[in-house]
């Protein structure tokens, strides 16, 4: 019996060696030592597409491309077997999870993917994922060869490649010939906007639910034709941290399973047995929470599997070398030494607990489509709302894989949670509301976008505590304890027609109810076709038009007469917005079209300045808000390294949040000269500080009576005493943790049009006073949130303030919007009121 053993390891052992020797190590194909340089990403992927020729444990699959023409692609690495039965065992997968029809037949296995670099400057982990991918290929680590035959894994090498190349390219230009370890070489400082984002300088990890972004899309599209049971997110953080690993820390989301608890402490066991192995340094269960739905663990906890974010101690500052605080270096080496260690025990600890994976992934989407937890049964979008916010929403829902239907029970009244109201409510099911069950595969997750307050357990968190899709998209909707049927029509968007059609009309109408309008008035400018807006309701022909309304007079476009009609109408058809032909300009009730309550859409040529003190992401926001969204040009200039500013060639300059005090009066002298400067949130401060603004002397009258109202605290009290362990909440008390507050609009403010009377804001930063003799377009009335946690002190300040204004300043405008109205670009409402201080 011993020597039969011995023999079958033998040749065990040599087929491995066989193996090993056939395919080359990443240090043989690279021409270089894994961590004595940073890899391009196309060598990485040369290396990638060569081991999976090479090895008949791996395949290689491309799933898209970056904005900037990169591949995308993973590895796919299990026994020949499994990759033999691969769409077999996916299916398996989705049919067990409810999300494809069908039966399961043969074998199961779970799906583990490991996934770099989503962060372009976190640089070890494509580095990291070269040698994993080796690793299991020749079956180099104890047992795994094992778990190729009972585990499929998906190693995704790189989410996020231009971010990557910039880094890279950065480094190697600035590095010396050999590292240096000080924090002041230049190797070590790279310039604005940084690497840690993409193209259009997102954060990638932020952006799994919202999937704004082409690299977000196109890998979750690959991710839902799997579904992975466990999937496993490498970062780096500080150079002066060690290593995390789960159990991730307070707050938990309240939808998160007691298995996925579990797991996540046997993964912190299994990290923890290798690390100490190593006598590497760790911790865990601290500063990286599960509760916001926007990164890459809570995203796959909430949709079945079991998400870890791994942060390994150094990031883009330490470059190939970094001296620490503590005399010791950090090396690219090591780090790259702490996610492979990291990566093998998350294999280990899946492998040991294969067959819980699977029985607890099948329950929790039992549990999903039998017994939704969840309070509110149905959630009802009102067919009342703004078209295109309804259509982004389903868009939304559908990316991700959210089931939504028509509502039946048309008629039905029921009592449920008003979002808008922030209170409950009665109301009526009409035909053509859109319903979301919580009878579904995706039960939970529904749960997380749409409870109106989600319950944390503890109020410091990592980043967002609300995001209710209903507030992000400014509509009308219900949540309901009942269990609402579905109508049997499905849902769809169909294309207006021009109604009461002349032939030739004096004039196009189309009432202004969101952001398709913003974008038909963005087309028209750019397409040379003039168009007013009212400023006054009006009616003719037994019709009603509100304020906002865009009028498209054949009056003002005679130089176009061949093409006007088929490009107005053609637009229009495109963007799905109802035009209502008028035989006349003379109306029946309000202002006619040629009255000077009928003014001129402005055709905005805009700039967006950027560069150092600048906030890249409110930066890329705006670009990719121009280019994606409105597309419409837009201009970027770098203010770093510029002379004289030249503004002479637009009209509209956007400052995003940063600091802009180094071009004061170019800026100042832009606006006198008639131009519009639109200020987001710490920019402001080039003008609230600014004695000529009428911000400034409200601002300063504010600031003298909170003063006064202060009650001052005696040198000798005892509240002053405050314990060191409290430092962070205290701060937090003054702060609001992305918190929504509701916004009162003046619906008479060309620049509020089309938002209603009220909208609602992700609130992260300043308070404005109102402005004394200056436009007030929308301000916070009240001092507590919607929805989300704001410190005791931030709601002190906040009930009375400005959330958006306007001044005059010489012969032009400042328009100041005290926070990012296009948070992360999934908060679609606030892409109205951009529209609106752009064009009008």
């Amino acid at each position: 019996m011993r020597h039969f053993s011995f023999t079958i390891l033998t040749v065990l052992l040599f087929s491995v060696n066989v193996n090993a020797q056939s395919i080359k190590s990443p240090d043989e194909f690279l021409g270089y030592g894994l961590g004595t340089q940073f890899t391009y990403h196309h060598r990485m992927t040369d290396y990638f597409r060569y081991v999976a020729e090479a090895s008949p444990l791996a395949e290689y699959r491309d799933y898209g491309t970056t904005y900037e023409g990169r591949p995308l692609g993973v590895c796919i690495v299990s026994s020949e077997e499994n990759l033999k039965d691969l769409e077999q065992l996916r299916r398996n997968n989705l049919i067990m999870a409810g999300l494809l029809e069908g039966t399961v037949t043969g074998r199961q296995v779970p799906f583990i993917w490991l996934g770099y670099n989503v962060h372009g400057n976190e640089s070890a982990g494509m580095e990291t994922a070269m040698k994993t991918l080796y690793t299991l290929v020749t079956g180099s680590f104890p047992g795994s060869a094992e778990w190729l035959k009972s585990c499929v894994i998906i190693i995704d090498p790189c989410q996020n490649p231009d971010g990557r190349d910039l880094y890279t390219g950065r480094f190697r230009s600035s590095g010396n010939l050999d590292p240096n370890p000080g924090r002041n070489a230049w190797e070590h400082v790279q310039e604005w906007p940084g690497s840690r984002t993409n193209h259009y300088m997102f954060d990638l990890n932020r952006d799994w639910t919202w999937q704004t972004q082409t690299e977000t899309r196109q890998r979750i599209a690959l991710y839902q034709q799997i579904m992975p049971q466990v999937f496993a997110d490498f970062h780096e953080m500080g150079p002066e941290s060690t290593f995390f690993f789960a159990p991730g820390a307070n707050p938990w989301h309240e939808v998160i399973t007691p298995w996925q608890h579990e797991f996540h402490r046997l993964m912190g066991k299994g990290n923890a047995s290798l690390f100490d192995e190593k006598e590497k340094l760790y911790f865990s269960g601290e500063t990286y929470d599960l509760f916001c739905p926007s990164f890459g663990d809570t995203w796959p906890l909430f949709n079945g599997a079991i998400g870890f974010t791994y942060e390994q101690g150094g990031g883009g500052i330490s470059g190939l070398a970094l001296k620490l605080q503590s005399g010791d270096t950090v090396t690219l080496k090591k780090r790259i030494d702490g996610h492979f260690t990291a990566s093998m025990a998350t294999l280990k600890v899946s492998y040991e607990n294969r067959e819980k994976l699977l029985s607890e992934f099948s329950k929790f989407f039992r549990d999903n489509r039998e017994q939704p937890a969840f309070k509110y049964k149905s959630i009802i979008i009102k067919k009342s709302n703004d078209p295109s916010a309804v259509s982004e929403l389903l868009q939304l829902l559908e990316r991700n894989q959210i089931r939504y239907s028509y509502a039946g029970n048309a008629g039905k009244k029921l009592r449920g949670f008003d979002y808008l109201a922030n209170s409950e409510k009665e109301f009526m099911i009409e035909k053509g509301d859109i319903l979301i069950s919580a009878y579904q595969p995706e039960s939970r997750f529904m749960q997380v976008l749409f409870e109106p307050d989600s319950k944390a357990s503890d109020s410091l968190s990592y980043d967002l505590t609300a995001w209710a899709l209903p507030y992000a998209y400014n509509l009308k909707a219900f949540a309901a304890t009942d269990q609402v049927k579905a109508s049997e029509e499905k849902p769809g968007i169909t294309a207006e027609t021009v109604t009461a059609d002349s032939g030739k009309p004096y004039a196009y109408v189309t009432s202004f109810t969101g952001f398709n309008e913003i974008r038909l008035a963005a087309s028209l400018s750019k397409k040379g076709i003039k168009a007013r807006y009212a400023l006054k309701p009006f009616s003719f022909g037994g019709a009603g038009f509100g304020r906002g309304t865009i009028i498209i007079a054949r009056g003002d476009n005679l130089n176009r007469e061949k093409d006007f009609d088929a490009t107005v109408k053609g637009e229009a058809g495109k963007l799905h917005v109802r035009l209502t032909a008028a035989a006349s300009g003379l109306v029946d009730k309000g202002k006619d079209f040629g009255s000077e309550y009928s003014p001129i859409f402005r055709k905005p040529e805009v700039a967006i300045l950027c560069g150092n003190k600048v906030q890249p992401g409110v930066v890329g926001e705006l670009w990719y808000f121009f280019e994606r969204e409105l597309d419409y040009p837009v201009t970027l200039i770098n203010i770093t390294n510029i002379g004289a500013l030249d503004l002479s060639g637009y009209n509209t300059v956007i400052l995003p949040s940063g600091n802009f005090s180094g071009i004061r009066d170019t800026i100042f002298n832009f606006v006198r000269k008639g131009g519009r400067a639109i200020a987001i949130e710490n920019s402001i401060s080039l003008f609230s500080s600014d004695k000529s603004t009428l911000l400034f002397k409200s601002a300063e009258t504010r600031n003298e009576e909170l003063k006064a109202a202060d009650k001052k605290v005696r040198s000798d009290d005892t509240t002053l005493l405050k314990r060191f362990e409290d430092e962070d909440r205290i701060q937090l008390s003054e702060s609001s943790s992305g918190s929504i507050y509701r916004v009162k609009a003046d619906t008479t403010n060309p620049y509020a049009f089309g938002l209603g009377a009220e909208w609602f804001i992700m609130k992260h930063t300043q308070v404005l006073p109102f402005i004394s003799g200056g436009g007030n377009i929308g301000y916070i009335r009240d001092k507590e949130p919607v929805s989300g946690f704001a410190g005791y002190k931030f709601k002190k300040h906040i009930s009375n303030t400005l959330e958006a204004g306007s001044e005059s300043l010489g012969k032009g405008e400042v328009i100041y919007i005290a926070d990012d109205p296009y948070f992360r670009a999934f908060w679609k409402s606030g892409r109205v009121l951009l529209g609106n201080v752009i064009f009008r």
